[in-house]
């Protein structure tokens, strides 16, 4: 049996970033990855580091990305100092397009509530008409059919699996116990320690991390907590490699370091289903030409599907059980963008249990809440 202060569940990018935030406190930590079989969301991370458009209805959630946003520059950089991984970030601000006037009013409408919402009213993000967007992206003309975007200065993107690959690799040269290819199958608690069971012998830690994606909610009801997350499809596509043209991302269009253009534009709810349709492909292929009408002589290389985990507000949850003390959930949707945070001030909460301001934002006891409502 191996025994560590911190067990985390799951190395995908929120584990891998809360292991070695752990890990700052020079402490054990091993980090359980289960392997080629998991249904992971990091096979259809789009690399965004977004705020524009995030946290209608929910203040500290828009915060919490803005925060993430401005401290993630120097994040990246020492992420790859430290490991030799070039995470091919930058940081050029985001775009969001409007096929068309009514989109375009949809979508002032939603950042004027976003930014009544905020603080002080300061949502820093610009709706921008046809012309203005065209000057900021020479090298390819709109199509007819854009109105214009919306605009954020806060808005960059990476190499997801760089990220991850970088992650890892920290890890591992703080000494963390790695061990790949190990689900766990059962969490007990006795006497104020975690005991784990796996496929390949068990675990036990004085506190354990639960950030499994799919499988945390049942992980979380072995310590006594109701975590409900579910399935979101998404489609992806990616182009042959060509000359640089497109200088920031858009979302659901970005061209990476390489010369691939990766479109992304589709969301189902279909279960655990990671079929591709064909149909929805070719809509999003002809969404993207009608936004650059010169990428239509493009070949696309490759097609495939990924499962999003998201919460019923599609909000983090953050979260230790209260029958269980010291077994934490950590989940969210945004794992790319929260990197920083969740390295730090979730490490620390989870280390010395004192919660980030606001957090019970983000408990599951907003469930209940809405429940009773």
């Amino acid at each position: 049996m191996k025994h560590s202060d911190f067990l985390v569940i799951g190395a995908g990018v929120i584990g891998s970033a809360v292991a070695c935030g752990l890990l700052r406190k020079s402490r054990s930590v091993t980090l359980l990855d289960e392997g080629g079989d998991a249904l992971r969301a990091s096979l259809g991370n789009f690399g965004l580091v977004w705020v524009q458009g995030k946290g209608q209805g929910a203040r500290r959630y828009a915060e919490w990305c803005h925060e993430a946003s401005e401290v993630f520059p120097e994040y990246a950089q020492k992420l790859q100092d430290e490991t030799g991984v070039d995470l091919a970030y930058r940081k050029p601000g985001g775009l969001t397009l409007c096929h068309g006037e009514e989109e375009y009013q949809k979508r002032t409408q939603v950042l004027a509530r976003l930014k009544n919402e905020s603080r002080h009213g300061a949502y820093d993000c610009s709706m921008l008409r046809r012309q203005e967007i065209q000057q900021m992206l020479p090298t390819l003309t709109l199509g007819p059919g854009i109105a214009g975007g919306s605009y954020s200065p806060h808005d960059g993107y990476l190499n997801p699996l760089a990220l991850l690959k970088a992650l890892h690799t920290s890890f591992t040269l703080g000494e963390g116990a790695f061990c790949s290819g190990i689900a766990a199958t059962n969490i007990y608690h006795e006497h104020g320690r975690f005991l784990v069971t796996t496929s390949k012998g068990k675990f036990s830690a004085e506190k354990i991390v639960l950030a499994a994606g799919h499988g945390v909610a049942r992980l979380a009801a072995m310590v006594g907590m109701q975590v409900e997350v579910h399935p979101e499809q998404g489609q992806l596509m990616v182009t042959e490699r060509t000359r640089p043209v497109l200088s920031m991302p858009i979302s659901g269009i970005q061209q990476t370091a390489e010369g691939s253009f990766i479109v992304g534009l589709s969301k189902r709810e279909i279960g655990f289903n990671t079929d591709t349709d064909t149909r929805l492909l070719k809509q999003m292929a002809q969404r993207v030409v009608n936004a650059f009408p010169a990428l239509a002589s493009l070949r696309i290389v490759r097609s495939w599907s990924a499962l999003r985990i998201l919460s019923a507000d599609g909000l983090p949850i953050y979260q230790q059980s209260e029958s269980c003390p010291g077994a934490y959930v950590v989940t969210s949707h945004s794992g790319i963008t929260l990197a920083p945070l969740h390295q730090t001030l979730i490490a620390d909460w989870i280390v010395d249990g004192v919660q980030p301001e606001e957090f019970e934002s983000f408990g599951t006891r907003r469930f209940d809440v809405e429940k009773t409502a």
